[in-house]
């Protein structure tokens, strides 16, 4: 019996082995949580892609600080997947948060 695996099915394995490195991106958006005050953005939406886009920011080192570990080459290989996981998995969260911080 040939079992075959998809594209999908691959990514998510891709995802599971880089475990550690993604919880460090999901800490890095928790932390903008506390720091970040909803009321600041504009909307709900504003401030999920904030503070998902900070995580990855962060992460990958987009300002290119000297202090900062770069990240592995399969994180990097991987960027697209990364951020397409991170906000299936923050992005209601966050904008239920904002909902909840009675900015209006």
């Amino acid at each position: 019996m040939k079992i075959i695996i998809t594209e999908e099915q691959m990514m998510s394995l891709r995802l599971r082995r880089r475990g550690v490195e993604l919880k460090k991106i999901e800490d890095i958006i928790e932390y903008q949580t506390e720091i970040q005050d909803p009321c600041d953005f504009e909307d709900e939406e504003d401030y999920a892609y904030f503070c998902i886009g900070q995580g990855l920011n962060f992460y990958y080192n987009d300002e290119e600080e000297e202090d900062v570990d770069e990240p592995s080459e399969e994180m990097v290989d991987a960027r697209e997947e990364v951020e397409e996981y991170l906000n299936k998995k923050f992005y209601d969260y966050l904008v239920e948060f904002y909902s909840d911080s009675d900015c209006e």
